[in-house]
């Protein structure tokens, strides 16, 4: 049999994977709802969501719902990209000491690609 070898996510890993996926799903919530904010068939002063973006968001920013939605889609895959770089970094780094460990005592590199 062809067994793969699987690589197991570090706790420090998923839990950046899940800071990220978090920021995105906040990001998408709000952008969903300026949408749908934007375009309900009612009268504006009865539409509460564009009420709760006035009470509560324009005190402290200019940006509506949609924007900040934008803006947190955008700083989450920011933040994946970057983890994904960093800990591939580190996978490679892991598989090049192994390589010179097993050069340095004279064992041929057991290579994945390699079928058996």
């Amino acid at each position: 049999m062809n067994e793969k070898k699987t690589k197991k996510l570090s706790i420090k890993e998923t839990v950046w994977y899940l800071i990220s996926a978090f920021f995105g799903l906040a990001g998408l919530v709000f952008l969903v709802v300026g949408i749908v904010g934007e375009h309900l068939p009612v009268l504006a002063s009865e539409n509460g969501i564009l009420l709760s973006e006035k009470a509560w968001l324009t005190n402290w920013s200019p940006l509506g719902y949609r924007y900040w939605g934008i803006i947190l889609i955008l700083a989450a895959t920011l933040l994946a990209v970057i983890c994904l770089t960093l800990f591939a970094r580190e996978g490679d780094r892991d598989v090049e000491r192994a390589a010179r460990r097993a050069q340095r005592l004279g064992i041929a590199p057991q290579d994945e690609n390699k079928p058996e």
